[in-house]
């Protein structure tokens, strides 16, 4: 490929209704950086998109709201827009280009179909197009595959529910069989989570009060969002501070709440597509 970047319409989407699930095909073959949906018509806002899904070989590998994710992408410090919004699996605030690129889809190898569902509900005549931004196949000078080919980004959630404040014990994948490493854990909830505590093998790794956990988050100039409790390991850019749960024995999340809550775990994974 003659350029560094290459940026082009996906293919149309096929059922763009008021209500339903819009669908598309992207082509493999080559590095995908990230999928941009544009949203035009009458009336369609990204809160009417109330289901995301990226799906690799049939694998979901991005799921999430238009709401969950622009509040993602809002976090990292990125420019929203009502027209458009951005499923990226390039990491914009990484310190280095290795950090940046780590978790592009590199779909030059084993990747045989990718597809999205967006789930649209209540618009009025709703127009859905995808711009795509790649790259080469990930590749150092040498043309050897780069040491993080094969690993990408995910976005999965996890719903979660207490019927009293307290501290609620949650549960992601970790250990040999089926851990990932985690960019980030955000918490979404209803307004009432107060604090968290992060244990592996039995050692505290992140323990914070919301707003001990804001002040550090705007002093990397990350934008905390309303009603989102996010811990971010890679705070400063470094994806080698993320962290890494395939050796872990356990994994213990423990927030807490000042009175009932409701809402989803989102993590940020960076895994190989066959795992979780």
């Amino acid at each position: 490929m003659g350029v560094g970047k290459l940026t082009r319409k996906g293919l149309p989407f096929s059922n763009v209704v008021a209500t339903g699930v819009a669908t598309n095909n992207v082509t493999p073959g080559r590095t995908i950086n990230n999928m941009q949906l544009k949203l035009g018509g009458t009336s369609l806002t990204k809160a009417m998109l109330s289901m995301i899904k990226i799906k690799a070989n049939g694998k979901v590998i991005f799921e999430g709201t238009g709401t969950q994710f622009d509040k993602l992408n809002a976090y990292r410090g990125q420019t929203t827009d009502v027209a458009y919004l951005d499923l990226p699996f390039f990491e914009r605030a990484g310190l280095t280009e290795y950090d940046r690129a780590v978790g592009g889809f590199d779909t030059t190898q084993g990747i045989q179909n990718i597809t999205t569902e967006i789930s649209i509900a209540g618009a009025t005549a709703p127009t859905l197009e995808m711009i795509l931004t790649e790259s080469a196949q990930q590749a150092d000078t040498a043309g050897n595959s780069a040491p993080f080919a094969g690993v990408i980004a995910k976005v999965l959630r996890y719903p979660f529910a207490m019927a009293t404040g307290g501290t609620l014990p949650i549960t992601v994948p970790f250990g040999p069989q089926n851990g990932a490493v985690i960019k980030r854990l955000h918490i979404e909830h209803t307004g009432n989570m107060t604090g968290i505590n992060v244990k592996q093998d039995g050692l505290v790794i992140h323990e914070s009060l919301k707003a001990e956990n804001e002040y550090e988050q705007k002093r990397w100039g990350r934008v905390p969002q309303t009603n989102l409790y996010t811990i971010d390991f890679m705070v400063d850019g470094n994806v080698n501070k993320a962290l890494d749960t395939r050796s872990a024995r356990s994994l213990e999340w423990l927030p807490t709440f000042s009175a009932m809550d409701s809402g989803y775990v989102i993590v940020e994974y960076l895994d190989t597509l066959g795992n979780i």
